[in-house]
């Protein structure tokens, strides 16, 4: 994941993904038979699975507790930028369709767990899954506009706990 994440989707070689790995271009056709793109779509899912496994939609534990924990994880993705928060934010400007629809998964995934949170259901009505898919697009830049000015993180929850809170209310009056 470190190579396509340095590299980028586009400009990575197998050959850095093997060396890297300590295996042969060979080994990697046999796990990846499309080569470059099947080690991307692998990397984009590693990814994906990195960001939301562990999202919370537990109902015995606070709203605004799970609120601090799911966007708090994402914040520290954010802010250093992790591997995975790199992988994402590549995948998701990719022009490649393969690796846009993997990473449209893992963000339904998400619209569904703030959907679940906030609303009771998985299947958020139209205008709040529009409203949920624009909110997730802002989040993502405000985040990447905070690591870039050095924005403390206890000063970006407020701002994306509030969002998502109006986000929420005008999709759902």
């Amino acid at each position: 994941m470190p190579v396509v994440a340095e590299r980028g989707y586009a400009g990575f070689s197998l050959d850095d993904v093997a060396a890297g790995a300590d295996v042969t271009r060979n080994l990697l056709y046999h796990y990846f038979p499309r080569g470059r793109a099947d080690v991307a779509l692998a990397v984009a899912e590693a990814a994906g699975h990195q960001l939301t496994d562990e999202w919370i939609t537990d109902e015995s534990i606070p709203l605004a507790e799970r609120l601090i924990a799911n966007n708090g994880r994402m914040i520290e993705h954010a802010m250093e930028p992790s591997v995975a928060w790199r992988l994402y934010r590549q995948a998701r400007s990719s022009t490649d369709p393969e690796l846009r629809e993997t990473m449209d998964r893992f963000v339904e995934g998400v619209i569904a767990a703030i959907s679940l949170n906030h609303l009771g259901t998985e299947r958020p009505p139209p205008l709040a899954r529009a409203a949920l898919k624009g909110y997730l697009a802002f989040f993502g830049a405000v985040l990447d506009e905070a690591r870039a000015a050095s924005t403390p993180p206890e000063r970006i929850l407020p701002i994306l706990n509030e969002t998502l809170a109006a986000a929420m209310r005008s999709a759902t009056s």
